[in-house]
């Protein structure tokens, strides 16, 4: 077996890439890197007992580089078609992708890439997916990772395995791989964006790693031990911080802190004073989890977006910031609050005329019911059930969004408190106030929900007919 051959597949094994596996998808650029990869594939699978027809290749063409993305498609058709194995192609304008959703052509590439390939996983019951990153990607990506700004999550690099992703030439040299190309008279495609010192990997790859190996010839291996290390280190903090994010989680939420609101949003609530007695470097790691679980990605999140969350322990209430994939975090009394959108919904105002259901889109329903009054009838002490004098109504009731000059009766004697106030007492989120349900008539308010009843309202001795309101938020 060639030598290059027998140090991936111990490097398979050693990493237990392939147990259990029953196919293999392989993301086919037509570059060098991949083509070797698809190659290897075909002179292990046997190794691992999967048979070619279960060796998926995926091209993906970008759309960016025109007859020349054309080219790369072909050659890896003809490839796949010369070699006997199933190829797929998926074909996609990736800088209109990237306006559209708002990153970077890059990450809107991969975002892509990746929906193909488990689309083609999921369609032929495949349960591996293999990419073709080696160690000079390594050292790329800590390079690349460090001058944007990174933690020690960014020091770590590229693992070999991840999930079901494996990278069975992770610990293999570029040149190496070249050298085995040649060896077995493989050719490949070179992308031109590749040669292009106009990107800044590019110039990491062309400029700045050369003249590292000037230094030390041995400086790409010294990089990727280091991401080992880094590696190795995030595992033992993170299995820290899991333990401590827990802790932190706000309970304001009824869910516990991490939440989906009502529009299905994720949304990570953090209490500051639990936080605040943490240790830094675990504080950092913290917000860092929060803001990956609510985007669904960790890519772009780097060190100065996870400090400028951590600035608005010390703000105000109120205030907010944005940060990649439209994440807005918020500081609400004592909350941090990380959501997927800052989006307000519409105000609404619906009138109550009489028995029956009313739903409101992302709040709920509200059943309602007007019965005669028993002295053997017993007050409902539900928090979303209010009993309401049906005779002390003078005016339209209807369900709605606060308004400005709100107030509710707080005592007997008539005593009454702006509902704004009201909100700022009970300490609840200044976006959440824009759409908080409330029973009113006129600008008196019967019920905030869930808050406060009014005084005005309450059935007595002098009661004949109640007008009996339900509550139940949406999911519930």
């Amino acid at each position: 077996m060639d030598k290059f051959i027998f140090n991936v597949k111990k490097y398979i094994e050693e990493n237990h890439m392939l147990e259990n596996a029953d196919g293999v998808v392989i993301g086919l650029s037509g570059g060098p890197d991949s083509v070797c990869l698809l190659r290897v594939m075909c002179e292990l699978s046997g190794c691992f007992g999967i048979g070619k027809d279960r060796i998926y290749c995926v091209h993906i063409n970008h759309m960016i580089r025109g007859g020349e993305a054309d080219a790369d498609e072909e050659f890896a058709r003809r490839l796949c078609g010369k070699l006997g194995l199933p190829f797929v192609c998926f074909k996609k304008d990736i800088t209109a992708y990237a306006e559209k959703i708002g990153c970077s052509v890059e990450e809107a590439g991969r975002m892509y890439r990746y929906d193909c390939f488990r689309q083609v996983m999921k369609e032929n019951n495949i349960n591996r997916l293999a990419v073709a990153h080696n160690k000079n990607d390594v050292a790329e990506t800590l390079i690349f990772n460090m001058l944007r700004g990174t933690g020690i999550k960014g020091m770590s690099g590229i693992r070999s395995v991840r999930d079901d992703v494996i990278r069975p030439l992770l610990s293999c040299y570029r040149a190496d791989i070249e050298k085995y190309l040649e060896s077995i008279g493989q050719d490949y495609r070179t992308d031109s964006t590749n040669l292009s010192t106009d990107y800044d990997r590019n110039r990491i790859r062309h400029i700045i790693l050369p003249e590292l190996t000037e230094i030390n010839s041995n400086a790409i291996e010294h990089i990727y031990s280091l991401a080992a290390e880094a590696e190795r280190v995030y595992e033992y903090v993170h299995k820290r911080v899991e333990e401590d994010m827990v802790s932190v989680l706000s309970d304001a939420e009824a869910s516990g802190g991490s939440c989906a609101d009502a529009e299905g949003l994720k949304k990570i609530n953090i209490d500051i004073n639990k936080l605040e007695k943490c240790d830094d470097v675990i504080k950092e790691h913290i917000i860092h989890e929060a803001i990956a679980q609510a985007a669904g990605s960790r890519k772009d999140i780097s060190r100065k977006h996870v400090l400028a969350v951590l600035e608005l322990c010390k703000a105000g209430t109120g205030k907010q910031i944005m940060l990649p994939y439209e994440i807005c975090a918020r500081r609400s009394y004592d909350n941090i609050i990380i959501t997927q959108s800052c989006r307000v919904k519409e105000a609404y105002c619906v009138d109550v005329d009489g028995d029956g259901s009313y739903e409101i889109v992302d709040v709920g329903i509200f059943s309602v019911s007007v019965e005669p009054w028993k002295g053997s009838m017993e007050v409902s002490k539900k928090i979303y059930t209010k009993m309401v004098d049906y005779g002390k109504i003078k005016g339209n009731v209807c369900i709605r969004t606060p308004e400005s000059g709100d107030y509710i009766i707080i005592d007997g004697k008539g005593s009454s408190k702006k509902l704004s106030r009201l909100f700022i007492d009970k300490k609840i989120d200044r976006v959440k106030r824009l759409t908080w349900p409330v029973i009113a008539c006129g600008n008196e308010i019967i019920w905030a929900v869930g808050l406060r009843y009014s005084e005005a309202y309450k059935v007595d001795e002098n009661t004949r007919k109640v007008m009996c309101i339900n509550f139940k938020g949406k999911g519930e």
